[in-house]
């Protein structure tokens, strides 16, 4: 059987120039910003005339860290590209034929665009795996959206398989287990610490709608625990935006009141994030650390993400499999 994949993911901007696009298309997005046009159009413009200045300047400051030839862009291009090259040499192994693309939501190429690139080459079933672990439609909404525009336009019925969130499969939690473990090692474990779990944080409104994120992230949480054999951890939010509500308790504020209670050693896991791009880079690396310093936190440690560690791309590579049969 020849088979395709995709593996789709947010994106982001390449270079400076491609900062207040990638946020006007991120904000033009209905199931981002759920109201009716042309406000959202008028609002997205003025969320990324706004933003795009400092977007820039914390590009700038993870330029390099993880790829000398990068110097103001966000590296989760390069990451989303090395899973896919790994994941299609672990497939070629049971289907010669097998090719594994990638496709963002914000920039180029996009899901439809990489569709039609895998329907050109008669492939018998194309498989798209968004990297996203747990559904929000603000996420995974608007994906499914995207793959279903796609096969409709090439008339693809059951050859087009969109593979299910992962946040709970046994194999995905056994390997970010492994990555807490990492973290722990690098600790004083007879001495006190807090583990803290962040993901993406979501509106409020957005909950109380029906979206399942939360719940999906709290189980999420919950079985990694019990995988790393931790008793005792945080879960909280990060990336807040905008005045409205926003799910909590946040980061930020977890990180403050473990410094205010005396707290000295602290491991922030992230969850969600199957790579390194601005929110573990400047986000958790850089802002949240000041804030852990500055809240008198001695060690302070994030715990590695995916990027292209062998064993993610055997999941995913395992996962493709699974749909396609």
């Amino acid at each position: 059987m020849k088979i395709a994949a995709i593996l789709i993911n947010m994106g982001g901007p390449a270079d400076p120039a491609g900062v207040r696009p990638f946020l006007y298309r991120l904000f033009s997005d209905r199931h981002v910003m759920d109201m009716p046009q042309p406000i959202r159009g008028f609002l997205a413009l003025m969320i990324s005339t706004f933003r795009a200045p400092k977007a820039k300047k914390r590009y700038a400051q993870i330029g390099g860290r993880q790829d000398s030839t990068l110097t103001s862009g966000s590296p989760l291009m390069k990451w989303t590209g090395l899973q896919a090259q790994k994941t299609e040499r672990i497939l070629k192994e049971k289907y010669p034929q097998a090719s594994v693309g990638v496709a963002y939501s914000y920039i180029e190429p996009s899901i439809v665009s990489t569709v039609a690139r895998f329907v050109r080459g008669g492939f018998d079933k194309i498989i798209a795996l968004p990297l996203y672990p747990h559904y929000s439609f603000s996420t995974l909404g608007s994906i499914f959206g995207d793959i279903e525009r796609a096969r409709k336009k090439y008339h693809l019925g059951k050859r087009l398989i969109i593979c299910a969130p992962f946040y709970k499969d046994e194999r995905y939690i056994t390997i970010s287990g492994d990555l807490l473990r990492e973290a722990l090692d690098k600790i004083d474990r007879t001495k006190p610490y807090k583990i803290v779990l962040t993901a993406h944080a979501l509106p409020e409104s957005f909950i109380l709608k029906g979206d399942p994120y939360k719940l999906q992230v709290e189980k999420n949480a919950k079985l990694l625990a019990g995988r790393a054999g931790i008793d005792d951890y945080i879960l909280a939010f990060q990336s807040k935006v905008g005045p409205v509500n926003w799910i909590e308790p946040s980061t930020v504020q977890t990180i403050r009141e473990l410094g205010k209670s005396g707290v000295k050693q602290v491991i922030v896991a992230p969850l969600g994030f199957v790579c390194d791009n601005i929110e573990t880079l400047h986000e958790l690396d850089i802002e949240l650390r000041e804030i852990a310093d500055e809240a008198g936190i001695e060690t302070f440690l994030r715990a590695p993400v995916f990027n292209d560690r062998d064993s993610f791309a055997s999941f995913l590579a395992e996962y493709i499999d699974e749909a396609s049969l």
